[in-house]
């Protein structure tokens, strides 16, 4: 689609400053203290936010404790040869991380630990107790936190 020269030009000036054809834009800042502050755009060269809160939570910050327990997606999945299991603890405690084939036998124990809060990950190189490699299937990897366990279900492909 062609946009008329004189279309073309207006855009320009729109863009180029904040007053073209006699319209003026301003931001309009709602403090905290429940003062409004307006500026003028041609009065903006240069914006800087500090100390902005926000009820965004970022798990993998270390300084900040995961709301609760959760056991991510495993990735890559489908996978081979290996995949990293992710998951989140609110609290310091004891953690298991075993997986299991399609019947429930207990494949491999991947970690029996003690962890702080945050963010861990552990990875299955689709080997047995064993360190045998285990045949092409589905499998299910049980994360204990406490008394809570939480599954995700690992594909397994040669």
């Amino acid at each position: 689609m062609r946009i008329p020269t004189l279309a073309t030009g207006i855009l320009l000036l729109l863009l180029l400053g904040s007053s073209a054809l006699g319209q003026s834009y301003e931001m309009t800042i709602h403090l905290g203290s429940g003062e409004t502050v307006v500026v003028p755009l041609d009065d903006i060269r240069r914006i800087e936010f500090a100390n902005i809160l926000t009820g965004v939570q970022d798990p993998a910050d270390p300084g900040q404790a995961p709301p609760g327990f959760q056991v991510l997606q495993n990735y890559p999945n489908p996978f081979n040869p290996s995949t990293a299991i992710e998951y989140l603890i609110p609290d310091v405690a004891d953690v298991t991380v075993r997986v299991f084939d399609l019947k429930g036998a207990l494949v491999r124990e991947l970690l029996r630990e003690t962890q702080a809060a945050g963010r861990h990950r552990v990875t299955w190189d689709g080997t047995n107790g064993d360190r045998e490699r285990v045949p092409s299937g589905v499998y299910f990897c049980a994360v204990a936190c406490g008394e809570a366990t939480l599954c995700r279900q690992l594909i397994l492909v040669k």
